[in-house]
């Protein structure tokens, strides 16, 4: 079952399987729940044609879809300010006061490897290179 671009698990119970849409916590999940007039606890395969449009109705209302949208810009906001947690995002470093002496090792190495540029070729192995050619 697709909302919102999110596959939902059709095997868990209701609550849950809401849960992984984005933006979607618990409360806001039961919030969902009971405007759709259906039980949390039931599954997704057992609900009915109308009950599942109507779901998706009140998942589209309550759940604004520009929200990843509004995340990347106030990152954006935060970089362009040259704030110090925008620096921190723009290096791909912890920004909420985490070590990084022994931790946040992870993106350091994606960081690393992202800018390294490709091996620069010797004049004897472009020459080989084109003679083969």
């Amino acid at each position: 079952m697709l909302i919102l671009g999110t596959n939902l698990n059709q095997k868990q119970p209701l609550l849950i399987s809401l849960q992984s849409i984005f933006g979607l916590n618990t409360t806001n999940a039961l919030k969902v729940c009971s405007l759709a007039g259906v039980s949390p606890k039931v599954k997704l395969v057992k609900l009915k044609v109308n009950q599942l449009n109507k779901l998706m109705r009140i998942c589209r209302e309550e759940i604004d879809t520009n929200l990843i949208r509004y995340v990347q810009n106030d990152v954006q906001r935060l970089i362009q300010l040259k704030h110090y947690r925008g620096t921190r995002h723009m290096f791909g470093l912890p920004a909420r006061g985490q070590r990084t002496r022994t931790n946040a090792q992870t993106s350091k190495k994606t960081k690393k490897h992202t800018f390294r540029s490709a091996p620069k070729l010797s004049e004897k192995t472009k020459n080989r290179k084109q003679n083969r050619n």
